[in-house]
Protein backbone atom coordinates (compact mmCIF):
# COMPACT_ATOMS: atom_id res chain seq x y z
CA UNK A 1 0.00 0.00 0.00
CA UNK A 2 2.77 2.41 0.91
CA UNK A 3 4.58 1.75 -2.36
CA UNK A 4 1.34 2.19 -4.28
CA UNK A 5 0.62 5.45 -2.46
CA UNK A 6 4.08 6.83 -3.19
CA UNK A 7 3.78 5.91 -6.85
CA UNK A 8 0.36 7.53 -7.04
CA UNK A 9 1.69 10.70 -5.40
CA UNK A 10 4.59 10.87 -7.89
CA UNK A 11 2.21 10.50 -10.82
CA UNK A 12 -0.08 13.15 -9.33
CA UNK A 13 2.86 15.53 -8.82
CA UNK A 14 4.05 14.98 -12.39
CA UNK A 15 0.55 15.55 -13.74
CA UNK A 16 0.23 18.75 -11.68
CA UNK A 17 3.59 19.99 -12.95
CA UNK A 18 2.63 19.34 -16.57
CA UNK A 19 -0.74 20.99 -16.03
CA UNK A 20 0.90 24.05 -14.46
CA UNK A 21 3.48 24.24 -17.23
CA UNK A 22 0.76 24.08 -19.85
CA UNK A 23 -1.71 26.45 -18.26
CA UNK A 24 0.42 28.53 -15.91
CA UNK A 25 3.18 29.21 -18.47
CA UNK A 26 0.92 29.80 -21.45
CA UNK A 27 1.37 33.09 -23.31
CA UNK A 28 -1.00 35.77 -22.07
CA UNK A 29 0.83 38.92 -23.15
CA UNK A 30 2.82 39.91 -26.26
CA UNK A 31 5.02 43.01 -26.37
CA UNK A 32 6.31 44.34 -29.71
CA UNK A 33 9.55 46.32 -29.92
CA UNK A 34 11.82 47.52 -32.72
CA UNK A 35 11.39 49.81 -35.70
CA UNK A 36 10.12 47.44 -38.40
CA UNK A 37 6.94 48.91 -39.98
CA UNK A 38 4.78 45.81 -39.54
CA UNK A 39 1.13 46.18 -40.53
CA UNK A 40 -1.42 46.22 -37.72
CA UNK A 41 -3.32 43.31 -39.25
CA UNK A 42 -0.22 41.10 -39.14
CA UNK A 43 0.49 42.05 -35.52
CA UNK A 44 -3.06 41.10 -34.54
CA UNK A 45 -2.83 37.73 -36.35
CA UNK A 46 0.52 36.87 -34.74
CA UNK A 47 -0.80 37.81 -31.30
CA UNK A 48 -3.82 35.53 -31.80
CA UNK A 49 -1.54 32.63 -32.71
CA UNK A 50 0.73 33.21 -29.72
CA UNK A 51 -1.96 33.53 -27.08
CA UNK A 52 -2.42 30.35 -25.06
CA UNK A 53 0.64 28.56 -26.45
CA UNK A 54 3.23 27.19 -23.99
CA UNK A 55 5.84 29.91 -23.66
CA UNK A 56 8.80 27.55 -24.09
CA UNK A 57 7.52 26.40 -27.50
CA UNK A 58 7.69 29.88 -29.04
CA UNK A 59 10.60 30.22 -31.50
CA UNK A 60 12.06 32.95 -33.73
CA UNK A 61 11.72 30.81 -36.86
CA UNK A 62 8.04 30.28 -36.11
CA UNK A 63 7.32 33.99 -35.71
CA UNK A 64 9.45 34.89 -38.76
CA UNK A 65 7.33 32.50 -40.81
CA UNK A 66 4.20 34.28 -39.61
CA UNK A 67 5.78 37.64 -40.51
CA UNK A 68 6.54 36.56 -44.08
CA UNK A 69 6.01 39.46 -46.47
CA UNK A 70 6.66 42.11 -43.81
CA UNK A 71 9.81 44.32 -43.96
CA UNK A 72 11.60 42.58 -41.09
CA UNK A 73 15.37 42.20 -41.03
CA UNK A 74 16.64 41.25 -37.60
CA UNK A 75 14.23 39.38 -35.33
CA UNK A 76 14.64 38.40 -31.69
CA UNK A 77 12.19 36.71 -29.34
CA UNK A 78 12.54 36.96 -25.57
CA UNK A 79 10.50 35.30 -22.85
CA UNK A 80 9.56 37.05 -19.65
CA UNK A 81 8.17 34.51 -17.22
CA UNK A 82 5.57 33.53 -16.41
CA UNK A 83 3.55 34.40 -19.55
CA UNK A 84 4.97 37.33 -21.57
CA UNK A 85 6.66 37.10 -24.98
CA UNK A 86 8.67 40.06 -26.30
CA UNK A 87 9.09 40.27 -30.09
CA UNK A 88 11.87 42.61 -31.27
CA UNK A 89 11.59 43.25 -35.01
CA UNK A 90 14.04 45.58 -36.76
CA UNK A 91 13.76 46.75 -40.38
CA UNK A 92 16.15 45.81 -43.15
CA UNK A 93 19.37 47.83 -43.34
CA UNK A 94 18.61 49.40 -46.70
CA UNK A 95 21.54 50.56 -48.84
CA UNK A 96 20.06 52.36 -51.80
CA UNK A 97 17.94 52.43 -54.94
CA UNK A 98 18.71 51.42 -58.51
CA UNK A 99 16.59 53.35 -61.00
CA UNK A 100 14.50 51.32 -63.43
CA UNK A 101 12.30 53.56 -65.53
CA UNK A 102 10.04 55.63 -63.29
CA UNK A 103 10.51 53.23 -60.38
CA UNK A 104 13.37 52.39 -58.08
CA UNK A 105 14.44 48.94 -56.91
CA UNK A 106 15.37 49.05 -53.22
CA UNK A 107 18.29 46.87 -52.11
CA UNK A 108 19.48 46.11 -48.59
CA UNK A 109 23.13 46.12 -47.54
CA UNK A 110 23.49 42.48 -48.61
CA UNK A 111 22.39 43.26 -52.15
CA UNK A 112 18.98 41.61 -51.81
CA UNK A 113 16.03 43.22 -53.56
CA UNK A 114 13.44 44.33 -51.03
CA UNK A 115 10.87 46.53 -52.76
CA UNK A 116 9.96 48.73 -55.71
CA UNK A 117 9.10 52.36 -55.04
CA UNK A 118 8.45 55.50 -57.11
CA UNK A 119 11.71 57.39 -57.63
CA UNK A 120 10.28 60.57 -56.11
CA UNK A 121 9.16 58.73 -52.95
CA UNK A 122 12.54 57.71 -51.53
CA UNK A 123 15.35 59.43 -49.67
CA UNK A 124 17.74 56.51 -50.14
CA UNK A 125 20.89 57.18 -52.19
CA UNK A 126 20.81 56.17 -55.84
CA UNK A 127 23.22 53.41 -56.83
CA UNK A 128 25.07 53.44 -60.15
CA UNK A 129 26.73 50.04 -60.35
CA UNK A 130 28.75 48.41 -63.14
CA UNK A 131 26.89 46.31 -65.68
CA UNK A 132 27.53 42.60 -65.57
CA UNK A 133 28.63 42.65 -61.92
CA UNK A 134 26.22 41.15 -59.34
CA UNK A 135 24.78 43.72 -56.95
CA UNK A 136 25.90 41.60 -53.98
CA UNK A 137 29.56 42.00 -54.96
CA UNK A 138 29.30 45.80 -54.96
CA UNK A 139 27.50 46.15 -51.64
CA UNK A 140 30.52 45.70 -49.37
CA UNK A 141 32.18 48.76 -50.92
CA UNK A 142 28.90 50.69 -51.05
CA UNK A 143 28.22 50.04 -47.37
CA UNK A 144 31.80 50.96 -46.41
CA UNK A 145 31.60 54.31 -48.20
CA UNK A 146 28.11 55.16 -46.94
CA UNK A 147 29.03 54.26 -43.36
CA UNK A 148 32.25 56.31 -43.46
CA UNK A 149 30.37 59.25 -45.01
CA UNK A 150 27.73 59.08 -42.29
CA UNK A 151 30.41 59.16 -39.60
CA UNK A 152 31.76 62.37 -41.15
CA UNK A 153 28.28 63.88 -41.34
CA UNK A 154 28.27 63.79 -45.16
CA UNK A 155 24.91 63.19 -46.80
CA UNK A 156 25.23 61.08 -49.94
CA UNK A 157 22.53 61.37 -52.58
CA UNK A 158 24.12 58.96 -55.07
CA UNK A 159 27.08 56.62 -55.26
CA UNK A 160 28.87 55.42 -58.39
CA UNK A 161 31.01 52.28 -58.49
CA UNK A 162 32.96 50.81 -61.40
CA UNK A 163 34.22 47.28 -62.02
CA UNK A 164 37.67 48.18 -60.67
CA UNK A 165 36.42 49.10 -57.20
CA UNK A 166 36.61 52.86 -57.72
CA UNK A 167 33.88 54.99 -56.25
CA UNK A 168 32.42 58.49 -56.47
CA UNK A 169 29.70 60.14 -54.40
CA UNK A 170 27.18 62.84 -55.28
CA UNK A 171 26.27 65.42 -52.63
CA UNK A 172 23.04 67.42 -52.23
CA UNK A 173 25.06 70.58 -52.94
CA UNK A 174 25.17 69.50 -56.58
CA UNK A 175 28.63 68.12 -57.31
CA UNK A 176 30.46 64.82 -57.53
CA UNK A 177 33.45 63.76 -55.44
CA UNK A 178 35.57 61.12 -57.09
CA UNK A 179 37.26 59.11 -54.33
CA UNK A 180 38.97 56.39 -56.37
CA UNK A 181 39.63 53.20 -54.41
CA UNK A 182 38.86 52.80 -50.71
CA UNK A 183 42.43 53.49 -49.53
CA UNK A 184 42.74 56.52 -47.21
CA UNK A 185 38.95 56.78 -47.41
CA UNK A 186 38.57 58.71 -44.14
CA UNK A 187 41.14 61.31 -45.22
CA UNK A 188 39.48 61.75 -48.61
CA UNK A 189 36.11 62.26 -46.94
CA UNK A 190 37.58 64.83 -44.55
CA UNK A 191 38.92 66.78 -47.53
CA UNK A 192 35.58 66.38 -49.27
CA UNK A 193 33.80 67.82 -46.26
CA UNK A 194 36.16 70.81 -46.18
CA UNK A 195 35.61 71.39 -49.91
CA UNK A 196 31.84 71.64 -49.78
CA UNK A 197 31.70 73.42 -46.41
CA UNK A 198 33.92 76.19 -47.78
CA UNK A 199 32.10 76.40 -51.12
CA UNK A 200 35.27 75.67 -53.08
CA UNK A 201 33.41 74.02 -55.95
CA UNK A 202 30.64 75.40 -58.16
CA UNK A 203 27.53 73.27 -58.76
CA UNK A 204 27.62 70.57 -61.44
CA UNK A 205 31.36 70.09 -61.09
CA UNK A 206 33.62 67.19 -60.11
CA UNK A 207 36.37 67.11 -57.48
CA UNK A 208 38.89 64.35 -58.19
CA UNK A 209 40.52 62.99 -55.02
CA UNK A 210 41.36 59.61 -56.51
CA UNK A 211 45.09 60.38 -56.87
CA UNK A 212 45.47 61.62 -53.29
CA UNK A 213 48.69 60.42 -51.64
CA UNK A 214 50.11 61.08 -48.19
CA UNK A 215 53.91 61.21 -48.50
CA UNK A 216 54.75 61.74 -44.85
CA UNK A 217 53.03 62.96 -41.75
CA UNK A 218 54.77 62.93 -38.40
CA UNK A 219 54.80 64.91 -35.19
CA UNK A 220 57.37 65.10 -32.40
CA UNK A 221 55.35 66.16 -29.39
CA UNK A 222 58.01 65.45 -26.79
CA UNK A 223 60.78 67.50 -28.43
CA UNK A 224 59.39 69.99 -30.96
CA UNK A 225 62.75 71.83 -31.18
CA UNK A 226 64.49 68.65 -32.23
CA UNK A 227 61.81 68.15 -34.84
CA UNK A 228 62.55 71.60 -36.33
CA UNK A 229 66.29 70.84 -36.31
CA UNK A 230 65.64 67.70 -38.36
CA UNK A 231 63.57 69.70 -40.82
CA UNK A 232 66.35 72.31 -41.18
CA UNK A 233 68.98 69.61 -41.66
CA UNK A 234 66.88 68.01 -44.36
CA UNK A 235 66.41 71.39 -46.06
CA UNK A 236 70.17 72.12 -46.02
CA UNK A 237 70.93 68.78 -47.57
Amino acid sequence: MKRGSKRFLKILALFSAVLFATKGLAVRSVIWEGGAPISLGTVVKVNERLMGRPIWLISESQIRHWLKGEPVGKLKVRRKLPWTVIVIAEPYELAGVIAKGSKGIVFDRNGIKRAEVPLFATNLPFLFLPKGVPVQKCMLLVHKVLEASSQQGIEVRAIWVNQFGEVAIYLPEGFWLRLGNSKALELKLLLSKAIYQNNLLPPNSVADLSALKVISLWQNEQNPKRGRVKENEAANQ
